[in-house]
């Protein structure tokens, strides 16, 4: 009886241990992808305040020069690291971390347009047992879009998404309702850029400007 109840409480205080020591790993995180947020609108605005959402998951709301976006916030997801169930389950389903912009448009699209953006990996060849060279890989882009035909009106977003090279973008959607843009792309790739470096809401705009159902 008195195994068991020592049992417990080291288990209570490794788990302890593991979520303040993880808090602590993804408020540094959190920090450095506002800085960057930061750094990146420094041009167009500023940070008008952060919502904690969970310890891994915040909104910054924005303030912006123009009028191309109205209510424009990045929502930002981490690791949930302070969570061993949920950081394992969260690895078991391949997720990653990511940073989605979302905004309401001045004219708001008339249909719902959503574009997803994944990788997949194939081998070219077949390695043998009598050689030693490793496999080709070929990385190719596949395009998921919600539209059952492919219409002319959606040619211009997906020629938008397809020529940006700066960031990795894996979802694109215009809604008819609020929120009426909405872009989401990976962190770790965005992150290997300085702040300054991408012209980020130059991108977000062009995509912003190719709905045509947005146009009047």
């Amino acid at each position: 009886m008195e195994l068991a109840f020592i049992s417990v409480c080291f288990g209570f205080l490794v788990v302890g241990v593991w979520y303040w020591a993880f808090l602590h790993l993804n408020r540094r995180r959190a920090l450095r992808v506002l800085n960057w947020i930061e750094g990146a609108i420094i041009t167009h605005g500023q940070v008008s305040g952060v919502d904690w959402i969970s310890p891994s998951h915040f909104r910054a709301r924005l303030r912006l020069s123009g009028t191309a976006f109205r209510q424009p916030f990045l929502e930002a997801r981490l690791a949930p690291r302070e969570m061993p169930v949920r950081w394992a389950a969260w690895h078991w389903r391949h997720c990653q971390e990511t940073l989605t912009f979302e905004a309401n448009l001045n004219c708001p699209p008339q249909r719902n347009i959503e574009i997803i953006r994944t990788r997949w990996l194939g081998p070219l060849r077949r390695c043998t047992q009598y050689s030693t060279a490793l496999p080709t890989l070929a990385v190719a882009s596949l395009y998921l879009s919600t539209q059952p035909e492919w219409e002319p009106e959606i040619s211009n977003p997906m020629t938008t998404v397809k020529s940006t090279r700066e960031f990795e973008f894996l979802e694109v959607s215009f809604c008819s309702h609020a929120p009426h843009f909405s872009v989401t792309f990976s962190l770790r790739e965005t992150l290997k850029h300085e702040s300054g470096e991408l012209a980020i809401f130059d991108s977000l705009r062009e995509l912003a400007e190719s709905s045509p159902t947005s146009r009047t």
